[in-house]
């Protein structure tokens, strides 16, 4: 066997081993409903769960909060995303929770992008080393690992806007000769139904879109023009026709205010001349990109070091290909928040353009020295990112462990009741009781998205809550804590350490110590 394909059946082992490490720690890292990151995969997933029963994308559990409703046309037309995350949700409700679901149906469609990614760095000619080599270090990087792991919309994002430049490569190689009108209208009759998969995915993809349209010459010629508008005009009209028979209306945001009302008015693309809202978005942003993909920023700079040094110039497609990734960072960056989860979105197209500034080193059949450094450089990052991994995995386990064994304690009296009992509990707390048949649960979220100027103590009487389920910590104390103290009586407590509010996953800080508290109404 070849040099070559040694080294290649190398990376294939190494990418192998990380993709089974990581799954060792699926349901455990980050834990459920992160607070150190915000995660919001129970409600997530029982919006979803929703719209494939009843056809409305909300969170029933949201008594007395507008996401209780639906959440309007742009955040209620998630039918793709709904189908992969609702139905098995459905269908094995008895069996796990909402987040385990989840988690197993991105970890699948994370497989499927690595896959896919090698698909796309392979047609367009670059080698199998480089494309290994991309794929491991997007692997080693941490903003893969907690987002294949998350019951949330964003590696299905990242995998979608991958799809869509796969769509535009292959309008690239279709250029050169014609591209036919019919490819033109799918082109942007599906770019508008991407709408179905999530909302970020469109406003993604609309400056790349952009411009492929007039890089293909589609706004120099009438036709094709007419076929594209058409495309876009029919895909919305299906998408609306859709909303309107499931809910009724037309709302684009949904009733009243809501989650969606508040990130639509915090998009930086509206705060362009606020220095906070800027430095959120560029430095700190940067420092994130960093922080969560250094193996991967790190790759794209020593092949960009390497084109400059060896005056090696991107072949045609390349430029096509990086110019548009550059036009997909601007409107991540103008349309898209600074959470840490929307990383990803990008990263997969990240890896495509290291895998591109890196071509040069391995388009010999021979391999070079430089080539060989740089493959050891990358078993050492993966080896220091396997050890890094496991230790967050490890304080995963320890704390998702300790909040379901206090959780399922605290509620055995509970659960021997006839009637399952409608309970209110913080997020730490939500994942647990979502899948636990013998009660039903209430978030918090009518805190920040209220239907009215009611009182949390009216909210709470209206809706007959028989108990709260409530946590604190050394960094953190439940918003109902006040209330619980005055109008309810404590029934059991638990301490331990139950997530990771106040904590990191390199600094855990087991000193701290959580409490969880079972309250009910004074008689």
């Amino acid at each position: 066997m070849r040099t070559n394909q040694w080294l290649s059946v190398l990376l294939l082992v190494l990418i192998a081993i990380a993709l089974v490490d990581q799954a060792r720690f699926l349901f455990v890292y980050p834990v459920p409903d992160t607070g150190m990151w915000f995660g919001d995969e129970s409600w997530t997933m029982l919006a979803l769960r929703a719209l494939m029963r009843t056809g409305v994308a909300r969170v029933p559990e949201a008594l007395g909060s507008s996401l209780a409703h639906s959440n309007g046309f742009i955040n209620g037309s998630v039918w793709i995303t709904g189908i992969l995350y609702g139905v098995p949700a459905l269908l094995f409700s008895n069996a796990a929770t909402p987040v385990a679901i989840g988690r197993i149906v991105t970890q699948v469609l994370s497989i499927f992008t690595l896959a896919l990614l090698f698909r796309l760095i392979r047609r367009m000619g670059t080698s199998v080393i480089a494309a290994l080599l991309a794929i491991l270090v997007f692997i080693c990087s941490n903003v893969f690992y907690f987002s294949s792991h998350s019951a949330r919309l964003d590696m299905v994002t990242g995998l979608a806007i991958l799809i869509f430049f796969y769509c535009i490569f292959i309008l690239f190689e279709q250029s050169k000769s014609r591209i036919k009108n019919r490819s033109v209208f799918l082109f942007t009759f599906f770019s508008a139904l991407s709408l179905t998969i999530y909302v970020h995915v469109p406003a993604l993809i609309v400056l790349p879109l952009l411009y492929s349209l007039w890089y293909f010459g589609v706004f120099r010629n009438g036709k094709q023009f007419a076929f594209a508008l058409a495309g876009i005009v029919m895909g919305t009209a299906i998408l609306l026709a859709a909303y309107w028979v499931s809910v009724g209306s037309l709302d684009m945001l949904g009733s009243g205010y809501n989650q969606y009302y508040n990130v639509a008015n915090s998009i930086p693309v509206l705060h362009l001349l606020s220095w906070r809202v800027q430095k959120i978005n560029t430095m700190d942003r940067a420092v994130q990109v960093w922080e969560v993909a250094w193996p991967l920023v790190l790759l794209i700079f020593l092949g960009m070091v390497t084109r400059v040094l060896k005056h090696d110039r991107f072949e045609e497609k390349e430029r096509f290909i990086l110019f548009n990734a550059i036009l997909l960072f601007v409107g991540w960056g103008l349309f898209g928040g600074p959470a840490v989860f929307y990383n990803i979105y990008v990263m997969p197209v990240m890896a495509l353009c290291a895998a591109i500034f890196i071509r040069p080193i391995f388009s010999h059949t021979i391999i070079s020295v430089p080539a060989i450094l740089l493959i050891v450089l990358t078993v050492v990052i993966a080896s220091f990112a396997f050890i890094q991994q496991e230790r967050y995995g490890n304080v995963g386990t320890e704390l998702c462990q300790g909040n379901d064994n206090a959780v399922r304690s605290i509620l055995a009296s509970v659960e021997s009741s006839e009637k399952s009992p409608l309970i209110l509990t913080d997020e730490p707390g939500e994942n647990e009781l979502s899948g636990n048949r013998n009660v039903r649960l209430m978030t918090n979220h009518f805190l920040l998205f209220g239907e009215g100027n009611k009182s949390t103590e009216q909210i709470l009487r209206e809706n007959h809550v028989e108990y709260l389920l409530l946590y604190s910590c050394g960094a953190w104390h439940s918003p109902f804590q006040q209330l619980a103290d005055s109008l309810y009586t404590k029934l059991d407590e638990r301490m331990g350490m139950f997530n990771d509010l106040g904590r990191s996953y390199n600094d855990p800080r087991w000193e701290l110590r959580d409490t969880l508290r079972l309250y009910r109404p004074k008689p």
